[in-house]
């Protein structure tokens, strides 16, 4: 008892809202998983899903390294196969949400008791008088994608005008005819056939095609049977003959459905609704949570980041700055690894510099860490670099030679251009900033005027303030004495 209060004591203390979060969305996933398992699967679907999943807990609770390499391997193929084999029932749930978030208003959507009255005693007639019928009361969900072929009427319901549309005689009498609210949309419509054989029975075209279209949205359909007289609704992808009471109040059930209820009334039903199934979803995200994802252990991990400052004041020269990495050991749940460890920087901050050599201590501070992470040993200690204010100075440029012209010609110029650069160097060497040269003219080479390209040699611990002025022109004019 000791270990399992230790257990829970420490995982309501490290409890987060982003676990919170996590629990939430996977209990709304398993909802919606578990209840479209329910309307869709059977009962041996259930069980080998379920009995998967349970072997691939056990798997790693146990470390069952084998099962558990086997399951990784085939996750992405089984996700990628069951997006291709349900494709149809995820594009539906797709669409169902989107209905959920669309406003219909309720003139387009309900029909007026009146409406509702000539519904129920048009399809009991068609019944008594054994005329096939096959009509679908549209819900909040589009049929359009469903539908093939129709006739547009845009008529308002009447006995008359459903007795004319299914009356056996008419060319087209073997269409569903498509009501929303008080008004018929289209008639002589083809909808899709169910493959749910066990459902219809010995049900003929009229019943599949009702089933079908029941499957794939959230209308209700009516049926009638020419064969037999009966009437059957198919909702949800399930089919029942009802009488003439029975398809009244189912008729008002569905109204009540689609239209949304008063708000305080509308919240109450979603939270009692299907409350068992709600809570086995909750309960195996906890479950799964515990799992998984509440790693109570502590793990230890060492990381290596770049260094990098800001800040340094203009006119200062940071050299020799080291190391270039540092190496810094964290510690944590393994839950707060969860980060992106090539965002991170050892940063300093240069705005205060003095001039010399400096070493600088390397602290947490100057790390952008996560949260939740212990750290531990950090090496090296310290970042190390000399600092130096500059001074802006221009510098003739002195053209260094060698070698001797022959004794028949003589130098009337030697002229750099420019005949001056402008230099970086320490402040503390502004009066004694050292001589500009250039590489050296070899005269004994020059046998008549010409201009050379030569390199600019800078003094020992300065710099050039522009770098494409690290070559100059030197004219070089000679003549014969």
């Amino acid at each position: 008892m000791d270990i399992v209060a230790d257990f829970l004591k420490q995982v309501i203390s490290n409890f987060r809202f982003a676990d919170f979060l996590d629990i939430f969305v996977v209990s709304v996933f398993i909802f919606f998983t578990l209840t479209w398992i329910r309307r869709k699967a059977s009962r041996s679907l259930i069980i080998a899903f379920c009995s998967v999943v349970i072997l691939y807990i056990s798997a790693r609770l146990l470390n069952m390294y084998l099962t558990s390499q086997f399951f990784q391997a085939g996750l992405t193929a089984a996700l990628v196969a069951l997006v291709i084999i349900f494709q149809d029932d995820i594009r539906m749930f797709i669409e169902h949400l989107a209905s959920m978030s669309t406003r219909h208003s309720k003139r387009q959507l309900l029909a007026s008791n009146r409406t509702v009255e000539l519904i129920v005693d048009s399809v009991s007639n068609l019944a008594k008088d054994r005329i096939g019928a096959l009509i679908v009361i549209k819900g909040r969900e589009s049929l359009e994608r469903h539908l093939s072929g129709g006739i547009s009427v845009n008529g308002r319901i009447s006995v008359p005008l459903l007795y004319s549309i299914f009356h056996p005689e008419t060319p087209m009498h073997d269409g569903a005819a498509i009501l929303e609210g008080d008004r018929i949309d289209k008639f002589a419509v083809r909808l899709p056939l169910s493959h749910n054989l066990a459902e219809v029975g010995e049900a003929g075209t009229r019943h599949t095609a009702a089933l079908g279209i029941s499957e794939r949205s959230d209308s209700l359909v009516l049926v009638v049977s020419e064969e037999r007289g009966t009437i059957s609704i198919a909702e949800s992808g399930h089919l029942k003959i009802v009488d003439k009471e029975n398809l009244r109040l189912r008729i008002d059930t569905f109204y009540s459905r689609i239209i949304p209820q008063p708000l305080k009334e509308q919240r109450r039903l979603k939270l009692t609704a299907d409350a068992r199934l709600k809570l086995i979803s909750v309960f195996s995200a906890m479950i799964l949570w515990l799992v998984f994802a509440n790693r109570i252990e502590n793990v230890s991990r060492t990381y290596t980041m770049p260094v990098e400052y800001r800040n340094a004041p203009s006119g200062w020269i940071i050299e020799n700055p080291k190391p270039e990495e540092v190496k810094v050991s964290l510690s944590g749940q393994e839950r707060a690894f969860n980060f992106d460890h090539n965002t991170l920087v050892a940063s300093f901050d240069l705005t205060n510099l003095q001039e010399g050599y400096q070493s600088v201590p390397i602290t947490v501070k100057n790390m952008n860490l996560p949260k939740d992470l212990a750290v531990g040993e950090i090496s090296p200690e310290n970042f190390t670099f000399r600092a130096y204010r500059t001074e802006h100075v221009e510098l003739p440029v002195t053209v260094k030679t060698k070698g001797r012209l022959p004794v028949y010609l003589e130098v009337m110029e030697i002229k750099p251009i420019p005949s001056s650069i402008k230099l970086i160097i320490p402040s503390s060497r502004k009066n004694q900033p050292g001589e500009l040269t250039t590489e050296p003219v070899d005269l004994s080479a020059v046998k008549q005027s010409t201009i050379l390209r030569l390199r600019v040699i800078t003094p020992a611990g300065a710099e050039l303030y522009d770098e494409n002025q690290q070559w100059v022109k030197v004219n070089v004019n000679i003549r014969q004495k």
